[in-house]
């Protein structure tokens, strides 16, 4: 019995230091299997009346588990009669720049509007989603194009001033376009005074005067009511209104009065 005893026990010391063994010589984590994002460029769209402020797209279908330094959307903009352009954007080609977002990555939607895009500058854009890994690898969405509205074009905008008259504002039409337009001339706002308010963004909400129809391949010039004729500083732009009552600006010039 004696001898059972000390084969058993001897079992047990055995089965315990193996145990411990076991415990104290554990293989570590596997690391874990590194995951990059998976993103989608999304349609451009208009969010409203101003047919040129544009909504730029994408969206995080997975962030996935690898540090994201920048994302947003690659632009290429083919004009006419030019081959600079690029069909499938790419990060570092050289007729590609970046639309970076602002906010973190997170899975979902993104958008980033662009307000008064230049339609006169391009005929065609071609646009793709990005995203940008610590490691310096680059994620990308499918390539998509966005053709412009053909609205009559602008070229040159110009304010001036004069002995006689406070503010005159010349503007180029270089191209008609197909859509019809009902008035085209000049939005602005001015203030009298250093500590006087003045709109940076002016829109038909503020002063306008119009340009003679119909527009016409030109320069065309109109003198802005300033009452008082006098002004501290002007900010002003061209637009068009259209027959289908959407809007179209130009880019914003200012003039500092005497």
């Amino acid at each position: 019995m004696k001898r059972i005893t000390l084969q058993f026990s001897s079992l047990l010391a055995a089965l315990f230091l193996f145990a411990f063994s076991c415990q104290d010589h554990r293989d570590p984590d596997p690391e874990p299997i590194a995951e990059d994002a998976r993103i989608r460029t999304l349609e451009i769209t208009n969010p409203g009346q101003v047919i040129n402020d544009l909504n730029f797209r994408m969206s995080f279908e997975k962030v996935g588990n690898r540090p994201i330094s920048e994302y947003g959307l690659l632009l290429s903009f083919k004009s006419i009669n030019s081959d600079e352009f690029a069909t499938v954007p790419t990060l570092g080609n050289e007729f590609s720049s970046a639309l970076k977002f602002d906010h973190a990555a997170t899975v979902g939607e993104h958008v980033k509007l662009q307000k008064s895009v230049g339609f006169d500058d391009f005929k065609t854009l071609y646009y793709r989603a990005y995203a940008k890994l610590n490691d310096g690898k680059v994620v990308y969405g499918e390539a998509m194009e966005y053709t412009p509205l053909d609205v009559p074009k602008f070229g040159s905008f110009t304010l001036s001033s004069s002995q006689n008259v406070p503010a005159t504002a010349k503007l180029e039409i270089v191209g008609l376009g197909t859509v019809e337009v009902e008035e085209y001339g000049v939005a602005y706002s001015y203030k009298t005074t250093d500590g006087g308010v003045i709109n940076d963004d002016p829109k038909l909400a503020d002063k306008t005067v119009s340009y003679a129809l119909p527009v016409s391949v030109k320069e065309h010039s109109v003198n802005l009511p300033i009452t008082g004729g006098k002004f501290n500083k002007l900010n002003a732009r061209p637009f068009m209104r259209l027959k289908n009552a959407k809007i179209y600006y130009g880019s914003v010039k200012s003039l500092n009065g005497n």
